[in-house]
């Protein structure tokens, strides 16, 4: 999968602009209900397809997947403006009130709070009894919902689902329900693509634009009768002549030394390079830059790579 270019060119297009993460939209009418417009532009891909490809690389570990929001929606018309109303199990009114339950702990009468509202002060209504202090003369027994059309008085009323845009009602559990998730760029995973696989991409990808053909990863014998290891090697024909060029990628802690510089020379001239290109992450240090300069040897970091855009020498 990371040697599809399409791929590498999201992570890529991520990394440069510091996108910290690739985020959903609700798209209703399409496969998965759920789109990821960063994706499928860069991609040329549809919702589905970069749907499936963020799961993946979620699952090798180079995203990480993290819940984004929960949508409700009609199922009538896709909309997203509902309204919840709670209504009377009894009758089915909304006209409802949430009201204290209180109980008289001598008569046990329970009622509401307005019941047993007396001139400022609490009485039950049954045996007219002033009540002072709860815990001592009531209970709370705490709220409850009071249907003032029939006077009901539940504990949980019903709750329904009121469509704005097609006016459509529901019960609670017949609206559709779609948890989004986004997928966060994983640092440490990143951090090794930005040294190899990225830079990799981008000089194979121009280095093919121009016309040469590549070889990646590549075992072969130089002049000398030594097998060199390397890491991309570029070739264009003109006839019987070859244009050959030696690209190598190196990494440091802080910055590569001259012995990588020496050794890709080395490499180079043994297999007859006309060019030799070094990747340098994150930079090459000064006695490298030295010896790269006395060796013609062109230098950049992973940083610089927009600056590959540079005329080759054609083959007469």
């Amino acid at each position: 999968m990371l040697n599809d270019p399409r791929v590498l060119r999201l992570f890529e297009l991520l990394i440069d602009k510091n996108i910290p993460g690739i985020e959903p939209v609700f798209a209703p009418g399409r496969g998965s209900w759920v789109s990821y417009p960063a994706v499928e532009t860069e991609l040329g891909a549809d919702a589905d397809y970069s749907m499936l490809l963020l799961e993946d690389l979620s699952r090798l570990g180079y995203l990480s997947k993290r819940f984004h929001d929960k949508v409700l929606f009609c199922p009538a018309c896709n909309s997203q403006d509902l309204k919840l109303n709670t209504v009377c199990p009894k009758c089915h009114s909304a006209h409802l009130e949430r009201q204290r339950v209180l109980e008289h702990k001598n008569c046990g009468y329970v009622g509401t709070e307005p019941e047993f509202a007396k001139s400022g002060s609490r009485a039950c209504p049954k045996c007219r009894v002033e009540l002072v202090l709860v815990g001592s003369d009531y209970t709370n027994r705490g709220l409850r919902y009071r249907c003032l059309d029939c006077e009901t008085v539940v504990e949980s009323p019903d709750e329904k689902w009121a469509c704005r845009s097609c006016h459509r009602d529901y019960a609670k559990g017949e609206v559709r329900e779609l948890v989004m998730y986004s997928y966060l760029l994983d640092q440490a995973q990143i951090s090794k693509l930005r040294v190899d696989r990225i830079p990799k991409a981008r000089v194979r990808e121009f280095l093919t634009r121009e016309g040469y053909d590549i070889q990646e990863s590549v075992q072969t014998t130089g002049k000398s009768g030594a097998e060199h290891r390397i890491d991309l090697l570029a070739t264009k024909r003109s006839g019987p002549l070859e244009h050959r060029i030696v690209v190598g990628f190196s990494s440091a802690e802080s910055a590569v030394d001259s012995e990588e510089v020496i050794k890709l020379y080395a490499k180079g001239y043994d297999v007859s390079a006309q060019d030799i290109i070094m990747i340098a992450s994150p930079k090459l240090s000064d006695d490298g830059r030295q010896f790269a300069s006395h060796y013609h040897i062109r230098v950049y970091s992973a940083e610089e790579l927009d600056r590959l855009d540079i005329q080759l020498p054609v083959p007469a």
